[in-house]
């Protein structure tokens, strides 16, 4: 279907389109992150601040080659419903560090990150349909998306808002 050289540009073009979003959510979430890890001394839930980049990239990139390889495969509606979630879960990623940081409304932001939940278990049940090694390449980020539902939900239930200061 795909001549190897057209597979490689659609990977590039892939990790290149989450690249470029890693960058617009780094500048977004930028001031924020360091405000939130020079205001408290200890931070247990949070990653070490070192560990950030190297860690989201990694995510990033993961995600990367589990949409190209949907991307790949013979044209059917299974596959296009997998990337219709592989784009409504990048279109959240967008969306919900800027919710978190700009928007004084606390319940927005633990709704959105249920959203990427919510739309990445359909991204990795239609894939696993497409191809059953898609959802290894989507599991990192997926396991990521959990934590932050679980840390934005208990951050609204207990009431916590990080970044008022900021606002």
């Amino acid at each position: 279907m795909y001549t190897k050289k057209q597979k490689i540009e659609i990977y590039i073009n892939f990790l290149l389109t989450l690249f470029v979003v890693e960058i617009f959510n780094f500048f977004i979430v930028r001031k924020g992150i360091l405000t939130i890890y020079a205001s408290s001394a200890d931070l247990p839930w949070a990653l070490p601040l070192h560990w950030l980049v190297p860690i989201w990239t990694f995510l990033y990139a993961t995600l990367a080659i589990a949409g190209a390889k949907v991307y790949i495969k013979r044209p059917s509606h299974i596959r296009n419903f997998a990337l219709a979630a592989w784009v409504i879960q990048l279109a959240l990623n967008i969306l919900w560090p800027a919710v978190f940081y700009y928007i004084p409304i606390p319940v927005i932001t633990p709704i959105l990150v249920t959203l990427l939940f919510m739309t990445m278990i359909l991204f990795m049940f239609y894939s696993y349909l497409v191809d059953k090694v898609v959802v290894l390449y989507a599991l990192p980020f997926f396991l990521m998306v959990v934590y932050k539902m679980i840390l934005h939900w208990i951050f609204y239930i207990l009431g916590l808002d990080l970044v008022l200061h900021m606002r």
